[in-house]
């Protein structure tokens, strides 16, 4: 076989990927969720299932049955209370939200009054400079509050909008949990079935290697995330913040997300605290964010030993590229995928580059 047949053959085999890659997680994916995550919490069951037939000496339909629903509770009791925790913060902060509306024009002016001084002493080009890019923004200000008000707006409606499909897509899941795992070893053999032998192999080495390394590494990060939460939650606590749980809830989602951190949420936080004067809440802060970082440091080489990292780049990369054809959920979703094929490369399951 010539090298220019070799290279149309690999061409176009790397485009059919891509291609059915891009159907898949563009159109595809967001329907077979549901079904997908069953397959999964039942793959994760299916040892206690197995574990709890030997011991009990009771059918499968009733194990899987037991499993699954203890598995549901303490999942649905734990994301239950959580969410009954911000609603309360949330109907609280809305409370108080006039109030602050009020206050509003005194901590604007007292911000005002420091900037003014500042200014002042700034060096005369200084000056110039900053009245050029105010004289900017006073132009494109109400332009730009318009389009935020309206993208606001936008996203409050698409989030009421999409509170029927969550139901659905909840029922769905829950139900799919079920029937899957009363009868997973019939599933997994149904679907190994239309797979040819060379495939199946493929598909088999894939999975050991889902197991050993992609699965530690989620459990790595759940528990960094954990942590991260726990450790906010304390500080905010300890300072008296009213609305803690939720503060901590949104800085540990962010912190999840690769690339970003912590700092995204507190150093602008505490830089906002010194603008207004609060220095003890500054300071405050910025011993949180220490501590939180100290504590990521510390973890993260012991609970991602061995596991293979992305470079910044190509995490940067994969985050921007989930963004912009998945959304938010992308950012999460696409760096664990590359993860994931570069651990299927180095197992060789793939070859995808050399």
């Amino acid at each position: 076989m010539s090298q220019l047949s070799v290279f149309l053959r690999k061409t176009i085999t790397t485009l059919l990927w891509l291609s059915g890659g891009v159907i898949f997680f563009r159109w595809l994916l967001a329907p077979l969720l549901p079904f997908l995550l069953a397959l999964a919490l039942s793959a994760m069951v299916e040892p206690t299932v197995q574990r709890l037939r030997r011991q009990m000496k009771v059918r499968r339909s009733f194990a899987a049955a037991l499993v699954t629903t203890a598995m549901l509770l303490v999942l649905g009791g734990a994301v239950t209370a959580l969410l009954v925790r911000l609603g309360v913060e949330l109907r609280q902060w809305s409370g108080r939200l006039p109030e602050a509306v009020e206050r509003f024009p005194a901590v604007w002016n007292g911000l005002l009054d420091r900037l003014g001084a500042w200014y002042t002493s700034c060096p005369s080009f200084l000056r110039s400079a900053l009245d050029a890019l105010a004289g900017q923004m006073m132009e494109s200000g109400p332009d730009l509050a318009g389009k935020a008000g309206g993208w606001l707006m936008g996203e409050a409606s698409a989030l009421l909008a999409a509170l029927p499909d969550a139901g659905l897509f909840l029922v769905t899941t829950v139900l799919a949990v079920y029937f899957t795992s009363l009868r997973y070893p019939e599933i997994l053999a149904f679907l190994k079935r239309q797979l040819p032998p060379g495939w199946q192999v493929r598909c088999r080495d894939a999975a050991r290697c889902f197991r050993a390394t992609i699965l530690k590494w989620l459990r790595a990060e759940a528990l960094l995330l954990l942590s991260t939460f726990v450790i906010l939650l304390a500080g905010f606590w300890w300072m008296g913040l009213d609305y803690a749980l939720l503060a901590a809830v949104f800085t540990a989602l962010v912190d999840a997300l690769p690339v970003l951190g912590t700092g995204t949420v507190l150093l602008p936080w505490a830089a906002g605290c010194l603008l207004v004067g609060n220095m003890g809440r500054a300071l405050a802060i910025l011993t949180l964010y220490a501590a939180a970082m100290l504590a990521h440091t510390l973890l993260e080489p012991r609970l991602l030993a061995g596991q293979a990292d992305l470079p910044p780049i190509s995490a940067l990369l994969a985050m921007y590229l989930g963004f912009h054809f998945m959304g938010v959920g992308g950012m999460i979703l696409a760096p664990v995928l590359l993860l994931l094929l570069k651990q299927f490369q180095d197992a060789g399951v793939v070859r995808v580059w050399k």
